[in-house]
């Protein structure tokens, strides 16, 4: 693994040491951890961006997308200025 050498201001350093402490690692664990979460997973959780998409059914209409202005029109139809 490699090893990463970090500059920060004392304050900061003696923040993530008695940070360090109160969760009984080392203040290099600590640092370790927080890149790690800054920077994220390698890959997605599941191997797979988006793996939510396609897993339900649309019942067999046509795309929202393709029809959005017989939508709006539906949705405004029986609506004046006022109620807008």
């Amino acid at each position: 693994m490699p090893e990463l050498r970090v500059v920060v201001p004392d304050e900061v350093a003696e923040r993530l040491t008695e940070r360090a402490k109160e969760r009984h690692t080392t203040a290099e664990e600590l640092a370790g951890e927080a890149v790690r979460s800054f920077v994220g997973p390698s890959e997605p959780v599941g191997g797979h961006w988006l793996s939510f998409i396609g897993i339900g059914r649309s019942g067999g209409r046509e795309s929202t997308a393709e029809r959005h202005d017989e939508v709006i029109r539906q949705h405004f139809a029986d609506k004046n200025a006022s109620d807008v």
